[in-house]
């Protein structure tokens, strides 16, 4: 049963980091978020700052 969620999941997980590309980002509020990596995680961070705002693994 666990193995559905996981697999439900992780067909999910590359939308949202599209969900956030392009969003300002709200801790420097000169930057945008965009996809990249982030300590080897596929991860969305801000293009001005480089706060990681979310990472998958």
């Amino acid at each position: 049963m666990a193995k559905s969620q996981s697999s439900q999941t992780g067909s999910d997980e590359p939308r949202l980091l599209s969900l956030l590309e392009g969003r300002p980002c709200p801790y420097c509020r000169a930057g945008e978020l965009e996809q990249g990596v982030y300590k080897g995680n596929q991860a969305v961070v801000c293009g001005n700052c480089e706060t990681p705002h979310a990472q998958l693994w």
